[in-house]
């Protein structure tokens, strides 16, 4: 059942105009149903004969919703986004967004299964990914040739499969590709790089509270509680996820092996053949921004019809900048106070400029910064 409802959102933001339909479509597998939301401005004439290009967003690691939200973290990521991009384009220039809950979290449940986010592997979130473009490429509003894949973190990282997969599912090519936050990155490399900074902070931390965690979380003891980790997850049985602190903790070891054996930047170069946007800021501890430097950047995807990047000096992995300095030993601390606040202003500049660019003005000369 389709219900069309006005888009929530806390002030001090403004009240966007969207029209937003809760939709379903089945996962990959076909034992259960995904739910997400389908944004379409609120004057979209449904009888008219222009279609609409559509942006799919896919969202980052975790247990995230259809509005890019956990249960112990709300970012508003998704839902912001979606709500900016339908609300503040002309008529002429319009752009429907969906976004939906990955399996095992908000509606996207299996009955009977209560760890289905868990044994999700890296695989089963692309073929769910390919069955959403598949969703918005049937949709008769929708320009199926002019589809744009947005995505955050994870999302960002195994994008050129989606784009393989759609490929392969014989739907047309995705038109574009935005990747917030994880172009050129691999999970492997994302996960030393956040070890290695937590340790740092830890090591250069003063007074109490430095002497304190340098006895409780000494490196030795990181290092070594991350190789206990990795021993569970390539375990001989090779589970689906594995339960950590007595079994308070699930993680899914199906998804960090897949993520392991993956070679993001390989996949880059020979599947992504669009246009693409890459934006990482440089306070973004959680990835390297390094990527997103020009030189860097087109030799990552040598294939793309055009490629361009920028690095906000301010910019945050939780798309919000930060003034001070950003660290990882409080990113639920900041992070909490981010997900109250609107999305980075240059961010939506960037990309609304680069939708106006490419999607509607046909521009291919490809442009760095």
């Amino acid at each position: 059942t389709k219900s069309v409802s006005d888009s929530l959102i806390s002030p001090p933001i403004s009240q966007p105009i969207t029209m937003k339909t809760e939709i379903s479509f089945q996962s990959a597998d076909h034992t259960f149903r995904i739910f997400g939301d389908l944004y379409f401005p609120d004057d979209f004439n449904e009888n008219a004969s222009t279609l609409l290009p559509g942006i799919l967003i896919v969202s980052g690691s975790g247990p995230l919703d259809r509005n890019g939200n956990a249960p112990t973290m709300k970012l508003n990521t998704s839902n912001r986004f979606a709500e900016h991009i339908v609300s503040s384009r002309s008529a002429e220039r319009a752009i429907a967004v969906i976004s939906y809950d990955k399996r095992g979290t908000g509606k996207s449940m299996k009955k009977d299964d209560k760890n289905l986010y868990y044994r999700a592997g890296m695989m089963d979130l692309v073929a769910d990914a390919i069955e959403a473009v598949k969703y918005l490429a049937s949709d008769p509003r929708i320009d199926r040739k002019k589809i744009v894949v947005l995505g955050h973190s994870e999302g960002a990282i195994i994008m050129p499969l989606i784009c393989k997969g759609v490929i392969e599912s014989g739907l047309e090519p995705v038109f574009g590709c935005i990747f917030y936050c994880g172009f050129g990155e691999n999970v492997k490399d994302a996960m030393d790089l956040q070890a290695d900074a937590v340790k740092k902070e830890i090591r250069e931390l003063t007074g109490p509270k430095g002497w304190i965690l340098r006895t409780v979380a000494s490196e030795e003891k990181i290092d070594r509680q991350r190789k206990d980790f990795f021993d569970k997850v390539n375990g001989p049985d090779e589970p689906d996820f594995i339960s950590m602190q007595c079994g308070l903790v699930k993680q899914s070891a199906k998804w960090i092996r897949e993520h392991c054996e993956f070679n993001a930047q390989e996949c880059l170069a020979q599947n992504i053949s669009c246009h693409c946007l890459a934006i990482t800021g440089c306070k973004d501890f959680q990835v390297r921004d390094e990527f997103c430097k020009p030189e860097v950047a087109h030799g990552l995807v040598p294939k793309a019809l055009s490629i361009e990047v920028h690095r906000p000096t301010n910019l945050t992995h939780a798309l919000r900048s930060s003034e001070g300095p950003s660290k990882i030993l409080d990113i639920n601390k900041d992070y909490t106070k981010m997900g109250k606040l609107p999305l980075d202003g240059e961010v939506l500049s960037i990309t609304d400029a680069w939708l106006d660019k490419i999607v509607f003005e046909g521009d291919t000369v490809a442009s760095a910064r």
